[in-house]
């Protein structure tokens, strides 16, 4: 072999053993990456696995607390509702308290308490619009004879009905009609003088007189006698003056046979 077949052998030799460590390293370095890449896939894959539970917790979680939020709205709305409803049913209490505390249980018009009140309202309200102010006393002739023929549940039904007659006789919101204790009756007619009050009471007395009361079946004949008094900014008068004139007034028409109107006339 010649120096120069040795030096290409020589050199082949070289360039084989460079093509395969080449070869080798690129095995080496293609396994080594792709180890590498797997272990990076897996990672990766991993970290979106994390991601998706996550993902899903926190979906779970916002469901959880939505429906938490929605069960508490819920049940703020259903404790609203009930405190709406009794705070309804407390106001209605308080009105149903209040409507019996001025109306008188038997007849349904007012009752005594609220008259002490009504009278010094509108006897303030007369001063102040410097207007008439009548008061009507009512009360019923004979009525303990009623009782004693017919018994006292004939008295109670007699009661009532001459109550709706009153009722009926009223035109104006603020006329009031009160049972003032027994059998007597109390009417505040404001704005009204001693001639429209004169008027008013005769009215009724003649309607009660021409309609018989009936109970069971058997009439009961009722006449009413009625006093009145009239304040028309008269020097000291007040409410206490106003009702003892329509008593006086009372008085007279029972002292003079009943079944009549009389009029009390406050001198200056």
């Amino acid at each position: 072999m010649t120096e120069q077949n040795a030096e290409h052998l020589c050199l082949g030799m070289g360039v084989f053993l460079g093509c395969l460590i080449t070869i080798l390293l690129g095995l080496y370095l293609t396994r080594h990456f792709r180890r590498r890449y797997q272990k990076m896939l897996q990672q990766l894959q991993l970290a979106k696995s994390n991601a998706k539970i996550a993902e899903q917790t926190m979906k779970t979680l916002a469901n959880e607390q939505q429906d938490s939020q929605d069960l508490l709205e819920e049940r703020v709305q259903e404790r609203t509702l009930e405190l709406n409803i009794a705070l309804q049913e407390l106001e209605s209490a308080n009105q149903e308290l209040e409507r019996k505390n001025v109306l008188d249980e038997l007849t349904g018009l007012h009752n005594r308490r609220f008259y002490d009140q009504k009278i010094v309202a509108e006897y303030r309200r007369s001063r102040r619009n410097l207007t008439a102010l009548s008061l009507v006393l009512i009360d019923v002739d004979l009525f303990k004879a009623v009782n004693d023929t017919h018994g006292h549940l004939a008295g109670d039904q007699c009661l009532i009905w001459l109550a709706n007659h009153i009722k009926q006789s009223l035109k104006r919101s603020t006329d009031k009609a009160f049972r003032y204790g027994g059998e007597e009756f109390c009417l505040i007619l404001p704005n009204t003088d001693a001639k429209g009050a004169l008027l008013f009471a005769e009215q009724l007395r003649v309607q009660v007189h021409e309609q018989a009361f009936q109970f069971r079946d058997v009439e009961i004949p009722l006449t009413i006698s009625c006093g009145i008094s009239t304040y028309q900014q008269q020097v000291d008068i007040g409410p206490e003056q106003i009702f003892s004139g329509a008593d006086n007034a009372l008085y007279q028409a029972k002292h003079n046979g009943r079944n009549q109107t009389k009029q009390h006339i406050f001198t200056e």
